[in-house]
């Protein structure tokens, strides 16, 4: 089926329904939702997704979106996303970085920066406030096979300790055995 990719992205003010609407208007154009990350920030809807058709949709794409679309939303279309790829992808074994403290400037940069010193692939973040302590969570992949995860581990703490925040990284299998409610077998 998938003769013709595009990868949407839309960001708009959230309102009940969007993702809905965006599901509905592909599935009209005879598609399939391959991959999507759906997520609000600041009040703001963001969803970036890859839709496959079996012929070239890409303008009435637009035009139906556009369609459900909240005016002045900003919507973007690439199509045949796989030709802007290229071949320095991170493919290899995932890890959970977590840092914690209270929120300042220039932690993002913190993070970011020792991810790539390491040349460690940031593949999805988020944060979570609480008053003004906030919580960063990241999925990561190291560029080249970790041969000394554990000095990895420790720099990451030393580094997180120096703007005052803690901070561990661990294998995504351990973050989500220790963090889902299923029996072990079932996440393994």
């Amino acid at each position: 089926m998938a003769d013709f990719k595009y990868l949407v992205s839309v960001i708009t003010p959230d309102k009940v329904g969007l993702t809905s609407d965006i599901a509905r208007t592909i599935v009209d154009l005879k598609g399939n939702i391959s991959d999507m990350r759906q997520t609000i920030v600041s009040g703001f809807f963001s969803l970036i997704f890859v839709t496959n058709h079996s012929e070239d949709v890409h303008e009435v794409l637009r035009a139906s979106l556009e369609k459900v679309l909240p005016a002045g939303a900003e919507l973007s279309i690439m199509e045949n996303p796989e030709a802007a790829l290229h071949s320095a992808s991170v493919e290899g074994t995932r890890y959970v970085a977590i840092t914690a403290g209270v929120d300042r400037p220039g932690m993002m940069l913190a993070i970011s920066s020792f991810m790539a010193k390491h040349k460690i692939n940031i593949e999805d973040w988020s944060t979570v406030f609480d008053g003004n302590r906030v919580t960063h969570l990241a999925y990561v992949t190291f560029h080249a096979p970790c041969t000394d995860l554990k000095t990895i581990q420790i720099q990451f703490k030393q580094a997180m300790a120096e703007v005052g925040f803690t901070a561990q990284i661990c294998h995504e299998d351990i973050f989500r055995a220790t963090g889902e409610i299923a029996p072990i077998k079932t996440i393994l």
